[in-house]
């Protein structure tokens, strides 16, 4: 496949290499969207909106040049993507292998040292029923009285080995329940922050939306974006930015209130969930934080020792009765991209229209 592909980009038309490359990267999105597990914590429903877009835009296009950006574009995140998926099934079969081998082993438990002690006793049942062939008394009481001594050691040994076995087996029981709630607990957390990653900000945000809708409980949600992170990239170098996204992600979490979530949005955007009555009144946070920004920041890598600053911008907006997951963060991200345009480092809000709140829209 390969060689055709390179042989279509030297020999064939523009027309042609266009339709080779469409053909091709279309088929490939396509399967990669179709054998995505439907797991939060895998972001599915994101990953397959990307796809239709990067196939409607290949469908419409017809530059060569232009195909060939879409696909660079897709194939780092259907990579990523896939990479994600091929760890997730290695987690759960891990899971699941430990599990079967508990479970064989309880089983193994019960049948084994039971069917010993049942032999034990048969054993010894027989020998008492032949009993009543000895005629001798003083027979018959050593006889008697051996085998009851021989029954209280097997229930004695009985009894120790099944008390060890239940030791062993309720060790290793809590062992994997530790397991795989370290499993849960990683699945919904950001490897590079140790924030709540986009799967656990999905979730704590439906379960914030459906209980503002029980019980008018009100919150609002502040999505922040560092300020050209790209320059920081390019000037330092992904260290540095990496450390820098770390930087922003320990002062937002070190701003949130017990019970507020504070979450790894994707790439250098943050979501907050904020336990407050008003937009206003996050913004007051959001706009204290901003303002508390040292003005650089130390780092070091490779031994070299540097200063790098940074800002943010965000956008925040509060929940309004009607509200969904969905319009509540489109709502946000359009306040977040009004403070880009004005100008960058600065915090707006966007309020539901009056209309749409009582339209439940």
């Amino acid at each position: 496949m390969s060689s055709q592909i390179t042989q279509l980009s030297l020999t064939g038309s523009p027309r042609a290499r266009a339709e080779a490359l469409f053909a091709l990267a279309d088929r490939l999105l396509a399967i990669a969207a179709e054998h995505g597990p439907d797991d939060g914590s895998l972001q599915p429903e994101r990953f397959r909106a990307s796809v239709a877009r990067w196939r409607a835009e290949l469908v419409a296009e017809e530059d060569p040049d232009r195909i060939t950006a879409v696909t660079a574009e897709a194939c780092p995140a259907v990579a990523d993507f896939l990479e994600r998926v091929e760890a997730y099934h290695k987690d759960r079969e891990s899971e699941l292998v430990d599990l079967v081998h508990v479970l064989r082993d309880v089983v193994d438990a019960v049948r084994g040292d039971s069917q010993q002690f049942e032999l034990e006793l048969v054993r010894s049942t027989n020998e008492l029923g032949r009993m009543v062939e000895i005629e001798d008394i003083r027979e018959l009481k050593r006889t008697l009285s051996r085998e009851v001594k021989v029954l209280k050691e097997a229930v004695a040994e009985h009894r120790a080995s099944e008390a060890k076995r239940y030791a062993t087996l309720n060790t290793r029981v809590q062992s994997l329940e530790q397991s795989l709630k370290k499993a849960r607990a990683d699945a919904s957390t950001d490897a590079l922050t140790r924030l709540p990653n986009r799967g656990a900000f999905d979730t704590a945000l439906r379960e914030w939306v459906s209980s503002a809708g029980r019980d008018r409980a009100p919150f609002a949600l502040a999505m922040v974006d560092l300020d050209d992170f790209k320059r920081i990239n390019d000037t330092y170098g992904h260290p540095v930015g990496d450390r820098v996204i770390v930087a922003l992600a320990q002062l937002l979490g070190s701003a949130i209130e017990a019970g507020e979530v504070a979450a790894r949005f994707g790439g250098e955007e943050f979501a907050l969930l904020l336990r407050v009555a008003s937009a206003g009144k996050a913004k007051q946070r959001i706009t204290t934080l901003l303002e508390s920004l040292p003005p650089a920041y130390q780092y070091e890598v490779d031994g070299k020792k540097g200063f790098v600053a940074f800002t943010f911008s965000a956008g925040v907006t509060a929940w309004t009765a009607g509200d969904t997951t969905e319009s509540i963060v489109k709502r946000a991200d359009e306040a977040l991209y009004d403070a880009k345009r004005r100008g960058k480092r600065r915090v707006e809000t966007r309020p539901q229209a009056f209309l749409r709140g009582l339209m439940g829209g």
